[in-house]
């Protein structure tokens, strides 16, 4: 995948983090009590305005069952106009058969 200067990481890492907290239901007071640290911290990593060290992104991790990569996951977090981008790219790079599967696996969120 190919990522434009101009895209935030700190606040796509922020993004995955919370997406993750929500999925598992918890405040962030919570997840804060959990990973040890102030909920305006917490606050600041899912706005994008911090981004956690390498021991706190362990923590984390730990906290909601995943591996530290898992919360670099990112792409489909990107603008709209950068993910279709990557989509066409993408489809460009499948064979015939492949071509096929992604249209019908396409179309059936589409209609």
């Amino acid at each position: 995948m190919m990522v434009k200067d101009e895209i935030d990481v700190k606040k796509l890492v922020g993004k995955r983090i919370r997406e993750y907290r929500q999925k598992h239901k918890m405040s962030q007071e919570k997840l804060s009590e959990i990973i040890d640290i102030d909920s305006k911290h917490l606050s600041n990593i899912e706005l994008g305005k911090n981004m956690p060290n390498p021991q706190l992104l362990l923590r984390i991790a730990i906290a909601f069952g995943i591996e530290i990569k898992e919360l670099f996951e990112i792409c489909h977090l990107l603008p709209d106009e950068e993910l279709k981008t990557e989509l066409v790219r993408m489809i460009k790079q499948l064979s015939g058969e492949q071509l096929r599967y992604a249209y019908k696996y396409i179309k059936s969120f589409v209609l």
